[in-house]
């Protein structure tokens, strides 16, 4: 008759329940993070109170929730705004599709890498919008003209911070990994993307906020939807309820796309990879 030994698995742990004390903690962190912008409002209307100016120079805040409400309402400001969600994640799919793996080859390479990279800072220096006058004569007024300027400004800073983050990695580890009988792929997806990721995710935080700068001002020149052209139409007959809440969205959808996309990545490569923060 055989014996087995029966284990215990080991009481849970009770969920911990928050106190007052932590409700209240998160409460103040989420007033602190509004009150720069309750300020700027309140200026806002006081200025636009105190002056007494016409709506062709300076409306209310009022005014421009009840505007946006109005084109929210009619779906408005929601065509505008999937044309630039689309634009923008088209860009980004092709900038890391593309930039990542020519980032990795060049920086895997010594000499490449040297004789490129005063070539990459020079591209960094000559912004998407620099480029925008010539992409309309081949492209003209047309969505690939804005797509192509996005990606340029999104992919450099991939191409160069994926260069600078393989070329920070070790080069033993590599000779190492060789040494066992890996081969290029194997080196890649255990060596080179571990090493990288960290700075790949750093080129591609200063490429979104690079690339939806380089989107708007697009949008305004070619016209064919988005949050650029609503503000610059906007212009034209005077509205500036408009121009402002266009404002006001492209910074909000800005932000959420930081915090809620590109944020938790960054968060979770500094966690998987000990990159810690102080």
């Amino acid at each position: 008759m055989s014996l087995v030994s029966v284990q215990h698995a080991p009481a849970a742990r009770p969920i911990p329940v928050p106190t007052g004390w932590a409700v209240a903690a998160r409460q103040l962190r989420s007033v602190k993070i509004l009150f720069p912008f309750i300020v700027l409002v309140a200026i806002w209307w006081a200025i636009q109170a105190a002056g007494n100016f016409p709506d062709r120079v300076l409306v209310s805040p009022q005014r421009v929730f009840d505007t946006m409400v109005l084109l929210i309402s009619r779906g408005v400001i929601a065509e505008y705004v999937s044309t630039s969600l689309k634009i923008i994640g088209i860009a980004t799919a092709i900038s890391i599709v593309v930039g990542v793996p020519i980032g990795f080859a060049v920086g895997a390479n010594r000499y490449a890498a040297r004789s490129l990279e005063g070539f990459l800072r020079f591209l960094q220096g000559v912004s998407g919008i620099a480029w925008l006058p010539l992409i309309i004569i081949w492209f003209g007024f047309t969505h690939a003209t804005t797509l192509a300027v996005v990606v340029y400004t999104l992919i450099v800073p991939i191409i160069f911070n994926t260069m600078i983050g393989t070329r920070a990695i070790p080069e033993h580890y590599g000779l190492a990994l060789r040494s066992l009988g890996a081969g290029r792929l194997r080196l890649i997806t255990d060596v080179y993307l571990p090493g990288a990721l960290p700075s790949i995710v750093v080129g591609l935080r200063l490429g979104m906020g690079y690339g939806w700068r380089a989107l708007i001002a697009a949008e305004m020149l070619v016209r064919q939807g988005g949050l650029g052209d609503l503000i610059f139409g906007a212009r034209t007959s005077g509205q500036i309820d408009r121009i402002i809440g266009g404002m006001i969205i492209i910074g909000t959808l800005y932000l959420l796309i930081d915090r809620l996309l590109v944020q938790p990545i960054e968060n979770l490569t500094i966690a998987r990879w000990g990159v810690l923060r102080k």
